[in-house]
């Protein structure tokens, strides 16, 4: 059993193919790549990715594996072909030694802040790093991991730890984004922004919680509250652009909360990117006679000196 730290490819230099796919948690690979993955890889290793952002390096996700498959056996399935959108899957090639990965869906993680690889993380993982002089330390580290490199457990234990302590953070916390960055935001990271931020929707807001839990499981983004009113808001967060269904989501959201809570009047915000095109007119006409209000997200474009 072996784990691995790897490099992933931006989608802009695969073809526009995401891979891994964080989303669903799957990475697929051929060749020499996919017989490691193969031979060596089983349920309960790890895989840790990296890349480069702002001229650095950074872990942004690991796998827990949950099962390494022949993919012509994922193909075969019926139920992983309605599931997964990997591109190896959806694929019709057949290439040597082509697996599909799946990560488990519970214990695999996106980091919300991504682990730095530098010197000090290098040092503490016992990971010999010696750039020449005529080298950058980032071209040194994409040099030194431009293929994979083996993890013992201690290793992953140190990582596992570090990431852990990052938890919390974010990478909205910066004052500015690369579009590297911005790619890999999450709903969870513009959650966090908010609940850190609730003024941006309304100077009067508050925070109230976050991922409030309903009698019947489902979770609520963020409660917010006005102080000189005392509404209560019911926030739900989309990082796409939405349709009529997500109005009907929180509407259910709105009442379930006012009947546990012997309350009335709650309110709904939701921000997204925006609406899709074909439900404008509808969700609009909608939000007229409904107590929600819809607020679009955007990013800026800077341009600051390294």
């Amino acid at each position: 059993m072996t784990s691995y730290l790897i490099p992933y490819l931006d989608p802009k230099r695969n073809d526009g193919e995401e891979d891994p796919l964080f989303s669903e948690y799957t990475y697929g690979d051929k060749g020499g790549r996919g017989y490691t993955l193969k031979n060596k890889v089983f349920k309960g290793d790890y895989l840790f990715f990296h890349t480069s952002i702002k001229n650095k390096r950074f872990i942004t996700a690991f796998y827990e594996v949950e099962e390494v498959m022949d993919i012509q056996k994922a193909r075969a399935d019926k139920i992983i072909m309605m599931k997964y959108r990997n591109p190896h899957l959806i694929s019709t090639k057949i290439q040597d030694n082509e697996v599909i990965v799946f990560g488990n869906p519970i214990k695999s993680v996106v980091l919300h802040t991504p682990l730095e690889i530098n010197r000090a993380v290098l040092g503490e993982l016992s990971i010999l790093f010696t750039p020449s002089p005529n080298q950058t330390e980032l071209g040194a580290l994409s040099s030194k991991f431009r293929n994979w490199s083996a993890l013992t457990d201690v290793q992953i234990k140190l990582l596992l730890q570090k990431v852990n302590d990052l938890h919390n953070q974010s990478y909205l916390r910066q004052k500015q984004l690369s579009s590297d960055e911005i790619r890999q935001l999450s709903e969870a990271d513009i959650e966090q922004f908010l609940a850190n931020n609730p003024s941006v929707l309304d100077k009067d807001l508050i925070f109230l919680g976050r991922q409030h839990q309903l009698i019947d499981g489902k979770r609520l983004d963020l409660l917010v509250k006005n102080v000189k009113t005392q509404q209560i808001y019911i926030v739900e967060i989309k990082k796409n652009e939405i349709g009529p269904e997500v109005l009907k989501q929180i509407k259910g959201y709105i009442k379930r909360y006012e009947d546990e809570e012997n309350i009335k009047d709650v309110k709904g915000i939701i921000v997204c990117k925006g609406i899709l095109p074909h439900f404008e007119a509808e969700v609009v006409k909608q939000l007229t006679k409904e107590k929600i209000q819809i607020y679009q997200y955007g990013w800026m474009f800077s341009i600051q000196p390294m």
